[in-house]
């Protein structure tokens, strides 16, 4: 790591240390180092002035160029917090999101804030602060474009996991190889009304309306048809409504919704799109709990989840 390296000779506090190791420095000056971001003792940044050091740890002075980057990148994401989402995952490679519900995917005309604009600024002040941070380290910087690819969607109403590519090679190794890397990809939804069955399986062939933007669905292989495979579990009944477990084996636009409403003829809570007669939590009433995937550069399993909506226990009361 770049940086002046101290090591910690007796137990001391932060401040107090950094005085008897800087005698050179006014005792403003090092306090600024504090204050500035430019102190980390482990490796991990530390501003109090009685942080308590023990003999052996490790003090590091960041050049201030390189305290100023981590700073930017530290408000950058500070900023996705801000807007309601969780990164659940980064590497060179992917981005895992946490999507609040009422927040578009990507743009469908001029809309600005949308989970792709901010996670794609998000990624482009990293780069813009590390190749900072590289050039004051005297290593030569990625000079590559830095932005996301879209991988897959969800829809507005709907809240939970999402993976964006980071590169188009990594968008390409996993949209072609989707069924080999995603061992995993389920949802949870609140249905209306009670769901006989406890489990099953819906196949359709979807088809949308170009005029009402709707999906279609055909029990018959037709013309222009998708081929549509949803997996179904009930986890829990309340008196009106069901608590079900979706697994995609595809994924098509809208296939939850309409296999819910058309093929299960029980809409999902709050899609008044898709025929919905109640909307008790004020938001469509479907989840991207979780999605598991081999990173194709990595071989690793990569494991996201997304604890459920605090909104959807009011169901169980209804």
């Amino acid at each position: 790591m770049t940086g002046q390296k101290f090591k910690v000779a007796h137990e001391a506090a932060l401040l107090q240390y950094l005085f008897e190791i800087l005698p050179g420095q006014s005792r403003t000056g090092v306090k600024n180092l504090l204050s500035k971001g430019q102190v980390l003792v482990n490796g991990e940044g530390r501003t109090a002035f009685d942080h308590p050091l023990k003999t052996g740890d490790v003090i590091t002075i960041l050049p201030k160029g390189i305290s100023i980057a981590r700073s930017v990148r530290e408000d950058a994401r500070n900023t996705v917090t801000k807007a309601g989402v969780k990164i659940l995952f980064e590497d060179e490679n992917y981005i895992v999101a946490d999507k609040p519900s009422g927040m578009l995917t990507v743009a469908t005309g001029k809309e600005k804030d949308t989970l792709y604009s901010l996670l794609n600024a998000y990624v482009k002040v990293n780069a813009r602060m590390q190749r900072k941070e590289d050039l004051i380290a005297g290593r030569e910087p990625d000079r590559s474009t830095a932005k996301i690819w879209i991988v897959h969607r969800l829809d507005r109403g709907t809240s939970g996991v999402l993976v964006f590519a980071k590169n188009e090679r990594a968008k390409d190794i996993l949209q072609s190889k989707w069924k080999e890397l995603v061992a995993e990809r389920k949802y949870v939804a609140w249905l209306e009304g009670i769901l006989e069955n406890d489990r099953g399986a819906v196949q359709s062939w979807l088809v949308e309306n170009p005029k009402s933007l709707k999906m279609n669905s055909f029990p018959d292989e037709v013309r222009d048809g998708q081929l549509a495979i949803t997996h179904y579990k009930v986890l829990a009944r309340s008196r009106h409504y069901t608590q079900v477990e979706f697994q995609l084996e595809t994924g098509r636009k809208n296939q939850i919704r309409v296999h819910a409403a058309v093929d299960l003829d029980h809409p999902i809570a709050g899609d008044e799109k898709y025929g919905a007669q109640t909307d008790p939590v004020k938001r469509l009433a479907l989840h991207a709990a979780n999605l598991v995937f081999r990173n194709p550069f990595s071989g690793k399993m990569v494991r996201c989840s997304s604890p459920l909506p605090e909104c959807f226990e009011r169901f169980a009361r209804y």
